[in-house]
């Protein structure tokens, strides 16, 4: 995945977000758009810039006044990620290289915390038993949505709150 976040602006102005989407057929099609007849955004997580990509001037406002309120400082964008709006693999490349790997080791703990909750059910997603044992789990991840994002996103914010910790974009 791509460390963007993917906009479509319909024909009157309403921006349209999708959280984890890899494109813009994602966000068209969870909210039934026509993607060709909508303006195409998106926000560089990593070099914290809006990319037009199709779009006209009175769009592009709609477009930034969404960047703006949701992810225009640092703090608005702890908020963003709290909500469970980012994958892990977003938030850690905000992370300066050092810093990654006590937030992936944490996001690690999470993960492992799900996939043993899920085998002490004892109810095996495949009939010949788990597949993941002694590993983690991707089905209980998938399970848990947002609160396994959410989880992440606590440990995330725990390290991006410390300025000298983040990538030089997000500093101030």
């Amino acid at each position: 995945m791509d460390n963007a976040i993917y906009c479509l602006v319909d024909p009157n102005g309403k921006p349209y977000v999708k959280d984890g989407a890899a494109s813009y057929a994602d966000v068209a099609a969870t909210y039934g758009l026509v993607e060709n007849e909508c303006h195409a955004y998106r926000f560089d997580l990593t070099t914290r810039r809006l990319i037009a990509d199709r779009t006209t001037p009175s769009t592009g406002w709609c477009a930034w006044d969404f960047v703006v309120v949701h992810l225009g400082s640092p703090e608005l964008l702890m908020a963003f990620a709290a909500k469970g709006h980012l994958n892990k693999q977003a938030m850690a490349e905000l992370l300066t290289v050092q810093h990654r790997r006590v937030y992936l080791e944490a996001c690690a703990g999470i993960e492992k915390k799900y996939t043993e909750a899920c085998t002490a059910k004892n109810d095996p997603c495949l009939e010949s038993g788990c597949s993941a044992e002694g590993e983690i789990c991707l089905q209980p991840l998938l399970s848990a949505g947002d609160e396994y994002y959410k989880a992440c996103a606590a440990e995330w914010i725990k390290v991006f709150q410390i300025q000298a910790n983040r990538i030089d974009v997000w500093k101030n």
